[in-house]
């Protein structure tokens, strides 16, 4: 049975790989007929050209979100006048599930979505502009950046503590060179020193990259400057994280709902029904995972800090403290919560209520210390 509400001249589904893509197009009444293609993920004769040819004005292209797939979605939008449709991959997959994995299957899976579901109920994702892609790879980067420099410092621990040395100063190894490269110099011998020496100049490396990218997430910020100040003048939410919410939330247009913004960070609990009874699991993570992994760190500041009963957030993190047994769920309402907040000021153009208490006293020593004093004149008088 279909569901289509909308005639189009053809339903093209678009299975995207790192070098090529897989098409499968469905026309003729009832779009049965079907017809494969392939093509070159490149911008010669072979790739996107000949994807033009099977493409047609008024037919609809699906594809799922995927590294490449938004540029070429971009392309497909300013070069035809054809219907493009981005789709969640993590939510096609409760919709499908067959042991056939190919190219092919997955091209016509994607087609006969347009063909036989409702378009209201299509997990459908915006495509970003250049500049949003942009910014959201530099915030993609340095969560690279950061997983692979704590993995070496594990590694570098470990050295030494192999070696009868577990007491180092790590806190300290994090943020001083200087410190690293004298322990090398003065503790290690052999073998032992030359791996040292490996991992510390794979840490000297990491640091430097790290301070560039940091850069960058500081321009982000100086170029949307309402949308950083709605988010940094929140608790527990600092320059990373406000520089991931502009990149992938925006001004927050594309979300009427708070619920609709925790969904895309993966925070919502997973929902499991058996007859008239619902089980609400742990959070589904099928979302954003550059958000939900800074908030939740950002939650956890203020799980941690001092109780401030003149802070609304601090005041709810309290409570739920008491309420709840785990910290990883206090972190998660919390972290939702401040998604929740952030999400209003965005729509209403303002600053957190505590910011405002001071005079912004508090939030302009905080934009001093992330190098963001430009933003200072943008705050509300």
């Amino acid at each position: 049975m279909s569901y289509t509400h909308q005639s189009w001249s053809g339903i093209v589904g678009l299975d995207i790989g790192k070098q090529d893509y897989t098409g499968c197009r469905l026309s003729g009444e009832g779009y049965v007929k079907r017809r494969n293609f392939k093509g070159k993920m490149t911008k010669g004769e072979d790739g996107y050209a000949r994807l033009l040819d099977e493409i047609d004005d008024g037919d609809l292209v699906i594809m799922e979100a995927g590294s490449s797939s938004f540029n070429l979605a971009r392309f497909l939008i300013n070069s035809t006048n054809a219907e493009i449709v981005v789709l969640n991959p993590a939510q096609l997959r409760l919709f499908w599930d067959s042991q056939k994995k190919t190219d092919k299957a997955d091209a016509m899976k994607l087609a006969c979505i347009g063909r036989d579901m409702r378009k209201d109920a299509w997990p459908v994702v915006s495509v970003p502009s250049e500049e949003e892609q942009a910014e959201r790879s530099a915030v993609t980067f340095h969560v690279f950046l950061k997983e692979d420099a704590t993995a070496k410092f594990n590694r570098f621990f470990a050295l030494f503590n192999s070696v009868g040395y577990p007491d180092i100063d790590k806190k300290r190894c994090k943020e001083d060179m200087e410190y690293r490269h004298r322990l090398l110099d003065g503790l290690l011998t052999g073998q032992a020193a030359v791996i040292g020496r490996i991992l510390n100049e794979g840490l000297d490396l990491i640091s430097i990259q790290l301070e560039e990218v940091e850069q960058e997430l500081i321009e982000i910020c100086l170029r949307h400057p309402q949308q950083a100040l709605a988010w940094l003048s929140i608790p527990g939410i600092g320059l990373i994280n406000a520089a991931s919410l502009i990149a992938y939330v925006g001004d927050g247009s594309r979300f009427s709902k708070p619920e609709q913004l925790m969904n895309y960070a993966g925070l919502v609990p997973r929902l499991n029904q058996s007859g008239i009874t619902n089980v609400h699991g742990k959070v589904t993570k099928m979302g954003c995972r550059v958000i939900r992994r800074n908030i939740i760190q950002g939650a956890g500041t203020i799980i941690t800090h001092q109780y401030n009963p003149s802070c609304p957030l601090s005041r709810f993190a309290y409570r739920k403290k008491k309420d709840l047994i785990y910290h990883g769920k206090v972190a998660v309402a919390v972290a939702n919560h401040m998604l929740k907040i952030g999400l209003a000021l965005l729509h209403h153009n303002d600053i957190y209520c505590t910011a405002k208490e001071d005079g912004y006293k508090k939030l302009m020593a905080k934009l001093a210390g992330y190098r963001l004093s430009a933003l200072v004149p943008y705050l509300p008088q």
